[in-house]
């Protein structure tokens, strides 16, 4: 092939490139999303510096610990929003935020919804949290009765939804330690004060646990490591057999 016919076939070839860049970022076909308000900005801000992105998705994108949330506020009342966004549910932790800042996550999820639909589609294997509760009741069934320490500890990783990230494997969330070794390898004023303050700039929220409720924790972790093998022989499923792998996602920031 001549010279001159290279630099045409060199020039097409670019011109395919920023034809199709331009079509592809520029959005032709007039549809647009109106930029946010300012109360959802804030709350886009709230969102991204709690991680919110790490166990929920938008338009299936991010994590899948949690509901897709691209158009969960449709079906939540008001109240039923604020209490999630103050004291958490099932897997999800207590954040504690003040009324101006559930103010604006609203806002930002009500913008959110008006943009599309998204229709997630739920893996085969059952969540952390109910193969937990099973591992549970087995050990009740087998040795008896949770002492009252154990039991609160345990109730209390429920209620934050602790195992959606520490998975007991190599594929926990965020490369999160594995709650069967946490008891002996993690020095106790060490983990009092990540159970309280969370770890800043991690993924850990703070828990703002009271010193009785930390020390129930402990026995709670304390109890899953003696049990460690089993818990680990059980769970050893997450994240694999046709699911993603949590620890290997890309973690999308959202416009």
């Amino acid at each position: 092939m001549g010279t001159p016919a290279r630099k045409r076939l060199m020039l097409a070839l670019v011109g395919a490139f920023v034809l199709q860049t331009w079509l592809v970022y520029s959005d032709p076909t007039g549809r647009s999303t109106p930029p946010l308000s300012i109360l959802a900005v804030e709350g886009r801000g709230i969102w991204h510096s709690h991680n919110c992105q790490a166990c929920h998705q938008i338009y299936g994108f991010g994590g899948f610990l949690g509901p897709d949330l691209t158009n969960a506020v449709l079906g939540l009342s008001q109240a039923r929003l604020d209490s999630i966004l103050t004291e958490g549910s099932q897997q999800m932790p207590a954040f504690h935020l003040e009324q101006g800042e559930r103010e604006a996550v609203t806002q930002y999820l009500r913008e959110l919804a008006e943009t599309g639909v998204s229709q997630p589609k739920r893996g085969e294997n059952l969540p952390p949290a109910e193969l937990l509760e099973n591992f549970v009741a087995l050990a009740v069934e087998l040795d008896g009765p949770l002492a009252s320490g154990v039991a609160r500890g345990y109730a209390i990783v429920g209620e934050q939804g602790c195992i959606g990230c520490h998975l007991p494997n190599p594929r926990s969330l965020h490369r999160a330690p594995d709650l069967t070794t946490m008891h002996s390898r993690v020095e106790q004023a060490r983990l009092l004060t990540v159970l309280d303050e969370g770890i800043p700039g991690k993924a850990m929220p703070r828990l703002r646990l009271s010193t009785s409720d930390c020390e129930a924790v402990r026995a709670f972790l304390a109890w899953m490591e003696e049990r460690g093998e089993a818990m680990r022989r059980d769970f050893a499923s997450i994240g694999s057999e046709g699911q993603i792998i949590l620890s290997a996602l890309p973690w999308f920031e959202y416009p």
